[in-house]
């Protein structure tokens, strides 16, 4: 049964609390490869949104000459500008995790980050750091290169129960801080099981055939993410529905629609399989892919 709007206010409140989202640091882990260099320009531009510190931490093997830090790692003036940088040669994914772990803390990497297992698996420090469950994670695909990042349009996804509500909260500042709009994708499919968690909003049962419910369905769901995040009413907001498998449909509207970056809300369980949907997005959205931790 669908809850009440009532019962939704509630769970967010309950879950939440203030709807506060906030990032002051960010940390960037670098290695010795040049494709963990992918994440710098986005890392940068988050930190000039935020106004907040970077941490572009080495993690690397062999030594390591913090003189030379921008020289060794071949940034330019610019990127290396303002940037902090530290070195973590002793259990580089615990200290890494430790500062990442911070509430108001942001963790952004490189897919490529350390050596790669096998093409099913992202670099062996990128798998590393996100086992360790960060608040708040940016993946940078390396396949995107080095060309320069802005935040115009946000992928939401959203799958209708309470468990988004961080990465409403998120993409909602974000959005007013950058003046960007915000797409929220709601993936639902025939068969699958009806949310059972205080505050859901289930879709129709008939998702690939016109149905009155759906009209009725969208003004609902819309009025409940805006409330959940509160989105401002000068931030450009819209949803799209879509059947199917929740990786792929994702993907393939961040391509469609060119967005600047997905926002998930995650569990924290960081699959190994190929199919998992956070590993899908990432590898084929052709965005960064912000996770918001939503609890276990």
């Amino acid at each position: 049964m669908t809850a009440a709007s009532p019962d939704w206010n509630s769970a967010i409140q309950a879950e939440q609390g203030q709807s506060d989202f906030s990032i002051k640091s960010i940390v960037l882990p670098l290695d010795n490869y040049e494709k963990s260099r992918t994440a710098i320009p986005v890392a940068r531009a988050l930190s000039e949104l935020y106004r907040c510190e970077l941490y572009m931490t080495y993690v690397g093997e062999g030594q390591f000459d913090m003189q030379h830090f921008a020289g060794q790692l071949a940034l330019t003036p610019e990127q290396a500008r303002d940037a902090v940088s530290e070195q973590r040669h002793k259990k580089p994914v615990a200290a890494v995790a430790s500062a990442s772990q911070h509430p108001e803390g942001l963790l952004v990497l490189s897919t490529a980050l350390g050596q790669q297992e096998s093409e099913k698996r992202f670099g062996m420090l990128t798998e590393a750091f996100l086992a360790t469950k960060p608040q708040k994670a940016v993946l940078v695909n390396a396949a995107r290169g080095d060309k320069p990042w802005s935040l115009h349009r946000i992928l939401l996804a959203h799958d209708g129960t309470p468990v988004s509500n961080p990465a409403v909260i998120a993409a909602a500042d974000m959005a007013q801080r950058a003046g960007a709009e915000v797409i929220a994708l709601h993936v639902a499919a025939r068969g699958e099981e009806r949310p059972e968690a205080r505050g859901s909003i289930a879709a129709p049962l008939y998702v690939d055939q016109a149905h009155h419910e759906w009209p009725a369905w969208a003004e609902e769901f819309m009025n409940r993410v805006v409330a959940s995040g509160a989105l401002s009413s000068g931030v450009h907001f819209q949803l799209k529905v879509t059947g199917g498998q929740a990786g792929s449909e994702l993907a393939e509207v961040a391509q469609q629609c060119n967005v600047d970056l997905v926002i998930m809300a995650w569990h924290g369980h960081w699959a190994e399989h190929e199919d998992c949907a956070t590993r899908v997005v990432i590898r084929n959205a052709g965005s960064p892919v912000m996770l918001v931790y939503s609890g276990s």
